[in-house]
């Protein structure tokens, strides 16, 4: 009996040694599935809030867009351009719908919203429909249009305040939350209309050509790295230091890759292969204390690129933001300003360092245009503009549509606190184009 015992014990202890391994091998395979969980559940949660805030700034920018559009259409001068306005709202609406319905909200929350977006989208439809089919634009369409403008104004605003709440992390989906804030309902359609968050200016036209031909480049004789460099540094100035070589890239065209420092800014910067033109600066660093005015950053940014053999340049809009000037340039010839021929200049409003500039849309249009007389006058231009408008002055343009260009008398003109753009074709009287001016704190966008 003893020796069946002693040899037993081993037994025994292999077993329990077999059956620990295996009860930590398990433990380890429920923690390595658990912490895999987690990882998933961290992952489609990320994906979730990038679906969520996307939608978010989408539903901002359309129904702002919106209300624009209605503005716009309440001094347009022309049936088409009407229509064409009455169109994009149609699918501003549908996108700010398909938007919504991706927030998690519940159909009670969102009922009066989506009434509303839908009511925006079926008024503009029907009467783009009645115009087509000879109808014409009555009081009452026109008051509907600016209430209709007013009211996606103000969603638009309150979408983007609660946006802001979503990204400080607070929980504006669960109502307790957002009854605790204080902020009530969260989507008041209703009301009046708030003022405009901050724009800041892109420019008339920016996007230009979408050819992607750099006809500014054509016929320049490629150069390499070291002639880059050179170039860079020469048309930054002589404060450039730390030049340093870091690549090449192929978009939007071929290019080498630089960084430097301008003083007390560090910069990133392109220069093209073909003739070796400064493409793009960007500022890494921050700006200092607020010295310069306004103009006085735009006379400097003027004097800069007059230096650098731009020639003739025509200041379009600029806008500041964080100690920064940016100012938008378009060529001018023989009087006519070229709006494809756009340069964005960066100035420091602490010390008037050039710290920024794009310059594609300048190389990619930039050629001498053969202009014709215009047929209209500018008294006919003028007088072609809708009648809900009162213009102030007009100027000759070359203008980008549809990778084509027109010669345009480009209009301005008020409707009681609003500004407005009206681009008619200087050869057939069309009202080619409509744009409203919005002023920010930090400067205007047209849109």
């Amino acid at each position: 009996m003893n020796t069946s015992y002693y040899i037993a014990a081993p037994r025994a202890r292999d077993w329990a040694r077999a059956l620990n391994g295996a009860l930590a091998a398990l433990l380890a395979g429920v923690l390595a599935f658990a912490w895999a969980q987690t990882a998933r559940l961290g992952e489609a949660n990320a994906r979730l809030n990038a679906v969520v805030q996307k939608a978010f700034y989408e539903t901002c920018e359309l129904t702002e867009g919106v209300s624009v559009n209605f503005r716009k259409a309440l001094v347009a001068g022309e049936r088409g351009q009407l229509q064409s306005l009455l169109g994009e709202i149609a699918l501003q609406t549908q996108g700010a719908l398909s938007n919504l319905a991706l927030l998690p909200l519940g159909q009670e929350t969102v009922s009066g919203t989506l009434k509303f977006i839908n009511q925006a989208g079926d008024f503009a439809t029907s009467l783009s429909a009645r115009l087509g089919n000879g109808g014409e634009v009555t009081e009452a369409d026109a008051q509907a249009m600016a209430q209709l403008s007013e009211t996606a104004a103000a969603f638009s605003v309150r979408m983007g305040r609660l946006l802001d709440r979503y990204e400080r992390g607070e929980a504006v989906f669960d109502a307790a939350s957002d009854a605790a804030s204080g902020e009530g309902d969260l989507y008041p359609i209703t009301g009046p209309a708030a003022d405009y968050p901050t724009l800041l200016y892109d420019g008339p036209f920016s996007d230009g050509r979408a050819d992607g031909e750099f006809r500014g480049l054509e016929g320049l004789a490629e150069v390499g790295e070291a002639q880059a460099r050179q170039a860079l540094a020469a048309f930054v100035g002589q404060q450039a230091t730390e030049v340093a070589f870091t690549g090449e890239s192929e978009i939007p065209v071929a290019c080498y890759e630089y960084t430097l420092r301008l003083g007390a800014y560090r910069l990133s910067a392109g220069v093209t292969k073909a003739g070796g033109e400064v493409l793009y600066m960007l500022c890494d660093s921050a700006a200092g204390e607020v010295v310069l005015t306004n103009a006085q950053a735009t006379d400097v940014a003027k004097a800069f690129l007059l230096s650098r053999g731009y020639g003739e340049m025509e200041l379009s809009y600029a806008s500041r933001y964080e100690g920064i000037l940016t100012a938008n340039f378009a060529a001018v010839q023989d009087g006519v300003v070229l709006y494809p021929d756009l340069v964005k200049v960066q100035v420091s409003l602490a010390d008037g360092t050039i710290v920024g500039l794009e310059a594609a849309n300048y190389l990619m249009n930039h050629v001498r245009r053969a202009l014709s007389l215009p047929r209209l006058s500018e008294a006919d231009a003028i007088g072609r503009i809708g009648g809900a408008l009162t213009p102030l002055d007009a100027r000759l343009c070359v203008i980008p549509e549809n990778d084509s260009e027109f010669l345009c008398y480009e209009v301005r003109a008020t409707s009681g606190s609003d500004t407005f753009l009206a681009y008619i074709d200087a050869m057939t009287g069309v009202e080619r184009r409509l744009m409203q001016v919005v002023e920010g704190d930090g400067g205007a966008k047209v849109m």
